[in-house]
């Protein structure tokens, strides 16, 4: 007899699920762009170190301040390898683009494997809550960072480690350490996790650990603080454990039971959830409010985990009631991401295109974090809040963010006569004034 025709959400599940991704995420990040929506500087911090490597310079990203090397505030060399990228489409979108190129990648494993383990409903249930997820929604509407790069070298390394297919499920997760310096704890509780799922694993699995744990320390101790001004690490002094025991602890509850219906609660039992102890720990013990909750793009590494552990902790009875769990919370939590912006996003438009055009005739420009990265490829670039002694050639604001008019408030900040050259869209540009 005949196998039967595999059933159509098998076979095309996937795609569908990497294509849905794709269009959301892509249309989030295009309809930011083109309302020049900017909830922090960090698209412009990546914009401007981007521009650097393109231009085959160190990465002095005068954004975070004058002559700043960004070489000593995170550990993240993956980076390097969008210069190319940069050399053909030097924008702030191309990251925007990049990141949501990342993460429906790493849609194709997890609804792929869930395909196989869960039932149809299952795996529609499962596309759903990822695709929709808060972790990569929030991570979205946050604009780029590096650990884009970690939520598809998680998904397709734990998914490989399940079907058997070692190498490569190693070779992702070992990249980890080189995506942002506390991952190189991921790679070592995966190292963990390794050995108590099979206890025949300990060479690998104390490889694995000393991997994680050798990168971290490096970066952390030698790699960052000789790159640093301050030589040291920027990010210690954010943590406080007596805090950490005190404050926050219902947002903290609230974070960690929303990862766990991430999961559809069934998954709470698969060792891969151990994974996300790592980044949870560093969270939990900052003294940044925003670490705690489920905003801005912190919790994006952790999607994928949930989704592997939710499937690797499916059994018969689970496969589409854990899914159904995981689906239901992923789209009652909607109403913590933007995903309004989709369809209401005029509120938050204004009227820059003139004002950056004019911009881009001066060598040096102070702005506002909206305008950061679209000027960041094009120009000297510094955001106002963080220049200390530096002097630009122009200065772009809008009256309402220095609640001053421009010229005088240039005139307190950096001394001598300005003058306005530019009004248009409520931004100003205001140049010193020519003797």
């Amino acid at each position: 007899m005949s196998s039967p025709p595999p059933d159509p959400v098998t076979r095309w599940a996937p795609a569908v699920a990497s294509a849905a991704a794709l269009l959301i995420h892509g249309s989030l990040a295009v309809v930011m762009w083109r309302n020049f929506i900017a909830p922090s500087w960090d698209l412009g911090i990546f914009t401007q170190m981007l521009s650097q490597y393109a231009a085959g310079n160190a990465p002095i990203v005068d954004i975070k301040g004058p002559g700043f090397n960004l070489l000593g505030d995170h550990f993240h060399p993956i980076l390097i390898v969008l210069t190319p990228l940069f050399w053909l489409f030097p924008s702030g979108l191309t990251l925007l683009l990049t990141q949501t190129v990342l993460f429906a990648a790493s849609v194709w494993p997890v609804v792929s494997l869930a395909a196989e383990r869960l039932t149809p409903r299952g795996t529609v249930l499962l596309a759903v809550s990822y695709v929709l997820s808060w972790g990569l929604l929030n991570a979205s509407y946050s604009q780029f960072h590096e650990i884009a790069f970690a939520v598809p070298l998680l998904a397709f390394g734990l998914v490989w480690w399940i079907r058997g297919r070692r190498m490569p499920a190693i070779v992702a997760i070992a990249l980890l350490v080189f995506v942002k310096e506390d991952l190189g704890l991921t790679v070592a509780a995966f190292g963990a996790v390794i050995w108590l799922r099979d206890r025949s694993e300990t060479r690998l699995a104390l490889a694995l650990i000393v991997w994680g744990a050798g990168w971290m320390a490096y970066a952390v101790f030698l790699f960052l603080p000789l790159f640093n001004p301050e030589g040291g690490y920027d990010y210690t002094d954010n943590v406080d454990l007596a805090q950490a025991l005190t404050e926050g602890l219902t947002t903290k509850i609230g974070t960690a039971g929303f990862l766990a219906l991430a999961a559809g609660a069934i998954g709470l039992r698969s060792p891969f959830m151990l994974l996300m102890l790592p980044t949870l720990a560093w969270r939990f013990t900052g003294d940044v409010e925003g670490y705690w909750d489920t905003s801005f793009h912190y919790s994006a590494v952790l999607m994928p985990i949930a989704a592997v552990s939710l499937i690797d902790g499916s059994g018969r009875v689970h496969r589409s009631l854990a899914p159904l769990v995981a689906a239901v919370a992923s789209i009652a939590l909607l109403s913590q991401t933007r995903i309004d912006l989709l369809w209401d996003s005029q509120g938050y438009a204004v009227d820059a295109a003139s004002s950056i055009e004019a911009a881009q005739e001066y060598d040096s420009v102070a702005t506002d974090i909206r305008l950061l990265a679209y000027l960041a490829p094009r120009t000297q670039t510094y955001w106002y809040g963080s220049i200390d002694d530096a002097v630009p050639d122009a200065v772009l604001l809008r009256p309402d963010d220095v609640d001053s008019p421009i010229e005088p408030w240039a005139e307190a900040r950096f001394g001598g006569d300005w003058v306005t050259v530019h009004a248009e869209g409520g931004y100003e540009i205001a140049v010193p004034a020519q003797d």
